[in-house]
């Protein structure tokens, strides 16, 4: 996710979480009822933002009733507990959360992350796989119709590593969701780098949009929207986590993000 105006919101949080929230992580969404948390059996809460208070208020209320969230890389479902702060007053301080999961443990011995939705997604698991050739040439005329915009892309775009995204029943009409990789960014000093990729959709009649860059590599596609076009959890290398989601419905844009030490 750097050096670009769609990377300041990570400059800043990765110099101001270890301040202000003691090292602990923070997931921030601009949508109701999505939020990230740390998989067990690593039980370290991790501090949950939205944009809208009664957000807020409404996962705190579902995750302590004792109903069920469910992990959007693979429609698991979990057990959720939020722990409500509060102000120096003494009253609820409905400005973030304290968010645990219980329930199936991690696979692998690392720390893991998932991105937990209050209801269980329509699409679990999607289809990915690499572009054939006949999708690399549509795309490629495509790009090639119009120098002017795509130019410069052009030249960057890593073929060999471009995937295609689909729901595994697509029905009749479904759109195809491709991610090529670009350029590579790199900042030694500040501990980062991370591969641009962009992002395009094919219409069922095989014509492209494109939708626009996201700042790093697309590790999971989840179903946040309910339609045949997947949102992208993203990561780029960074002293800490730093992971964002990206919405491609109504137009490529961030949703959500995930990240500290």
């Amino acid at each position: 996710m750097l050096l670009t105006r769609l990377l300041a919101p990570w400059l800043v949080l990765s110099c101001a979480l270890p301040a202000i929230a003691g090292m602990e992580k923070e997931s921030h969404s601009t949508r109701g009822g999505l939020f990230f948390a740390l998989l067990p059996p690593d039980a370290e809460r991790v501090m949950a933002r939205f944009d809208d208070k009664a957000h807020l208020q409404r996962l705190v209320q579902h995750c302590n009733a004792d109903k069920a969230v469910f992990a959007l890389q693979g429609g698991v479902n979990y057990q959720c507990k939020a722990e409500v702060f509060k102000t120096p007053s003494g009253a609820d301080d409905w400005e973030v959360t304290g968010v645990t999961v219980q329930g199936p443990a991690r696979q692998s011995e690392g720390r893991q992350y998932a991105l937990f939705s209050m209801a269980p997604p329509a699409t679990p698991r999607w289809n990915v796989r690499k572009i054939d050739p006949d999708q690399r040439t549509e795309l490629q005329t495509y790009i090639q119709s119009d120098t002017r915009r795509f130019g410069a892309l052009l030249r960057q775009l890593k073929w060999d590593d471009a995937r295609s995204i689909q729901q595994p029943h697509g029905a009749p009409g479904a759109r195809t969701t491709v991610v090529v990789p670009g350029k590579v960014v790199r900042d030694a000093d500040a501990f980062y780098q991370a591969q641009r990729h962009h992002v395009f959709v094919r219409s069922s009649q095989g014509t492209y949009a494109y939708m626009g860059e996201v700042p790093g590599t697309p590790e999971s596609h989840v179903d946040i929207d309910g339609n045949d076009l997947p949102a992208l959890v993203v990561e780029e290398g960074c002293d800490g986590w730093c992971i964002s989601l990206w919405r491609l419905t109504g137009g490529l844009r961030q949703v959500g993000r995930f990240g500290g030490h």
